[in-house]
């Protein structure tokens, strides 16, 4: 018998996951714990692409496998459509700036071949009074 009561020392021994890990008793006392990821699911899953179950009225997400609220999904769905309606707004009004901006370097480039036209002009008439000068003179 001695030797059985030498043996049942287990109220002294501690438990050994507990002693690596010194928060285990934590997750034992609460009433809901999340559940931890698998490790072959991706990263993070967007759940774009979708397999469509009619008979269990339910989305599966084909990439996790998770299944999705539909109202969720939708959601997401048209909050980024709003997000690319925002964008193509906002690239529709960079492209039309760019056009006014085009046009603007259009005309300051025909305004600039004029004004060069005429100071060639100008500049052969001086050429052709300095050559009338000089020959007078000469």
């Amino acid at each position: 018998m001695s030797d059985e009561s030498e043996l049942d020392n287990s109220d002294n021994v501690l438990a050994f996951t507990k002693r690596f890990e010194a928060n285990s008793d934590i997750k034992e006392k609460l009433n809901l714990v999340k559940a931890d990821k698998p490790k072959d699911a991706p990263y993070r899953c967007d759940h774009v692409n979708i397999l469509v179950d009619d008979f269990l009225r339910q989305l599966t997400c084909r990439r996790c496998g998770a299944v999705v609220d539909a109202f969720d999904w939708i959601n997401a769905r048209a909050s980024g459509e709003a997000k690319i309606e925002w964008e193509l707004k906002s690239l529709r009004q960079e492209i039309k700036d760019h056009r006014e901006g085009l046009e603007k370097v259009k005309r300051e480039e025909v305004n600039c071949r004029a004004r060069i036209k005429t100071a060639q002009f100008r500049l052969n008439e001086l050429n052709i009074g300095i050559y009338k000068a000089e020959k007078e003179n000469g």
